[in-house]
């Protein structure tokens, strides 16, 4: 005896299940969880958008206006700590100068006044007043490194978003110092004789040799005859 099997008619999914898988693929369409994009766009998108959050040159601007002019006015005599310098450069720092970090580099911000001594290709050397024999060279040349933005104390990394954005503030001054402050000193009237008032920042040194006893990078400068 044979036997036969009659196949039986498939039943489709429940009208609300349709409906729920149609909802879903309709959403994925108008909203994908990912979108492809070129890398040189999404490395634009990162760019524009750190441009956006913080702009080193305005934050420079404000702070050499509202923070770094009014300290400088009000900076210490440059006097004693020369006087200090000469005796014992190591307790000098530890007096009168400000260190960045463990074992970094100690700054001092001062102001002085004194008579022009030599006027060279990147600096002027100054005969401090008061103080035989002391001279000081105040930068009239490029400006590079740290010196103005560590040795004024004003300024912490946790104030920017980062170490980057650090960096470039130090880049602004610098620029604002051969923009705003040294053209006064390069022109023709700075002569041998000439008398300097001057506020700015210099790294201690170790030791103390022949020549200027410190290198200033200048945040405020007057020539007078």
């Amino acid at each position: 005896m044979s036997t036969s099997t009659t196949n039986a008619p498939r039943r489709l999914p429940p009208w609300p299940v349709i409906t729920g898988v149609v909802a879903v693929i309709g959403v994925l369409v108008a909203f994908p969880p990912f979108r492809v994009a070129s890398i040189k766009t999404a490395t634009a998108s990162v760019a524009n958008a750190a441009a956006g959050a913080f702009d080193a040159s305005a934050f420079a601007a404000g702070f050499w206006t509202g923070q770094l002019q009014p300290a400088a006015d009000s900076a210490v005599g440059l006097q004693p700590i020369l006087v200090a310098l000469l005796k014992d450069p190591a307790a000098a720092a530890q007096a009168h100068g400000r260190q960045v970090g463990l074992g970094g580099p100690v700054y001092f911000f001062v102001r002085g006044t004194g008579r022009v001594v030599a006027v060279e290709r990147s600096r002027l050397v100054v005969a401090i007043d008061g103080l035989e024999g002391a001279t000081v060279a105040v930068r009239t040349g490029p400006v590079f490194g740290n010196t103005l933005r560590d040795g004024c104390g004003l300024l912490e990394v946790n104030r920017v978003p980062g170490l980057a954005e650090f960096n470039a503030i130090s880049a602004e001054l610098n620029r604002l110092v051969e923009e705003r402050v040294q053209p006064g000193l390069k022109a023709a009237e700075v002569t041998v004789g000439a008398h300097l008032a001057f506020a700015g920042c210099a790294e201690a040194p170790e030791r103390v040799g022949d020549g200027p006893l410190l290198n200033f990078i200048p945040v405020q400068a007057e020539v007078r005859p």
